[in-house]
């Protein structure tokens, strides 16, 4: 059964929607279990600078390759049967990496948690929406929409005690564990008699009418304005930690926390990003205020002029108003699409701009680090892409209005 009427009529599946959701939390988990460690990391497994980096962002491998031939993937062979691959490839890969002697067993594994990850994020969608009736569809996407920051904080928090006591190793082996807790309960809450109308295996794969969405303006300048927003978010999320350790001198703990309550903010603006969509606000300009308050707030967040105590304020407020954007972007895929049965095409362009950036970012940042001989540098990174999406914005707005979407 396709998933548009896979909900009761006038009642949605709760407990779906919640270890659909879950599972995404669990999945970035994963990504932000690293960022807190990366100094254990380099002391004890040799990590270069830049090797720590890759690290950190060679998780959004399979999804910068394969986005939206993944969510087609998914599509053709059930959205249950992928999640629950996805969910116990993850384990087995934490679990395998926990073992790792040197970096290059690890940096394996993280490709292998990579591919779980596209497995989890492109399916849990898709069950949610089968779960929802219609008038609750937008409440329940919406809360999916914050899975990464919430997994992410979730992760700086709880990364440093566990590794003080347990090692580095630990956090891997209690990531994997939650992977398998969340697996057992996919299993048991989507199992046929609790919910005999799950959507099923779908159609044919449609491989000619890809190029109908990809090649469309209004999709491709999505997809850009979020690898330029991915490659901040997830720069300044991957090496805040770090940043704080050594800059600010902060506990690894302390540390943990305060990055933890900085990403938090960028679940706050995803949801006031779709509050304000449903007041009327048009999305170009949500997107324009998004990377002009980047551009502004990374500025003072790497300036050495700026005193120490406004630090993390900016770099609360950076992640804040940066959480507009993907509200704004993953909101108007409905309205790009050629027709409704390639949303989930559209989708995946854009999921697949957000990896893109997610991979260059952390690397690109530990470049400009050693390039510029110390973190003042990284503020060019940001500023390059706050101004290039600016002007992508903008032509975002010209799509539309020529198209008539509002």
């Amino acid at each position: 059964m396709g998933q548009a009427g896979a909900a009761l009529p006038g009642r949605s599946r709760w407990g779906v929607v919640a270890v659909a959701l879950a599972a995404g939390i669990v999945a970035a988990v994963q990504v932000g279990k690293v960022p807190p460690l990366i100094i254990l990391l380099q002391a004890e497994l040799g990590l270069s600078l830049v090797a720590a980096g890759w690290l950190v962002s060679l998780f959004n491998l399979s999804g910068a390759l394969f986005g939206v031939m993944g969510g087609a993937m998914a599509d053709k062979l059930g959205a249950q049967r992928v999640l629950m691959v996805g969910l116990g490839g993850m384990a087995l890969a934490g679990f395998g990496g926990a073992m790792a002697p040197d970096p290059a067993w690890l940096l394996s594994f993280r490709v292998v948690e990579s591919a779980a990850f596209l497995c989890c994020v492109v399916t849990a969608p898709r069950l949610i929406a089968a779960a929802t009736v219609l008038r609750q569809r937008n409440l329940t996407m919406g809360a999916w929409g914050s899975f990464m920051p919430i997994g992410m904080a979730l992760a700086l928090l709880g990364a440093p005690p566990i590794a003080a006591r347990f090692g580095w190793q630990g956090v891997w082996l209690a990531a994997a564990g939650l992977a398998v807790i969340c697996l057992l309960a996919v299993v048991w809450v989507t199992a046929p008699k609790r919910w005999p109308q799950a959507p099923g295996v779908g159609e044919a794969l449609p491989w000619r009418s890809l190029a109908q969405a990809v090649l469309r303006p209004g999709p491709i300048v999505m997809s850009l304005c979020f690898v330029l927003y991915a490659v901040q978010f997830f720069a300044v999320a991957s090496w805040l930690p770090t940043y704080l350790i050594e800059v600010l001198a902060y506990t690894p703990g302390r540390a943990g926390v305060a990055a933890a309550l900085v990403v938090g903010g960028n679940a706050m603006g995803n949801l006031s990003g779709a509050l304000l969509l449903h007041c009327g606000v048009r999305r170009w300009r949500l997107i324009l205020l998004a990377f002009i308050m980047m551009l502004i707030c990374s500025g003072g967040i790497f300036s050495t002029a700026m005193p120490i105590i406004w630090k993390l304020p900016l770099a609360f407020a950076f992640n804040f108003f940066g959480g507009l954007l993907p509200a704004a972007i993953l909101a108007a895929t409905a309205v790009h699409a050629p027709r409704p049965a390639m949303i989930g095409t559209v989708n995946g362009i854009v999921v697949q701009g957000a990896n893109i950036g997610s991979l260059i970012g952390p690397p690109a940042m530990a470049f400009m680090i050693a390039g510029f001989g110390g973190w003042t540098g990284t503020y060019w990174l940001m500023a390059g892409c706050s101004l290039l999406g600016v002007g992508l914005a903008i032509w975002l707005g010209v799509i539309e209005r020529r198209l008539g979407i509002t």
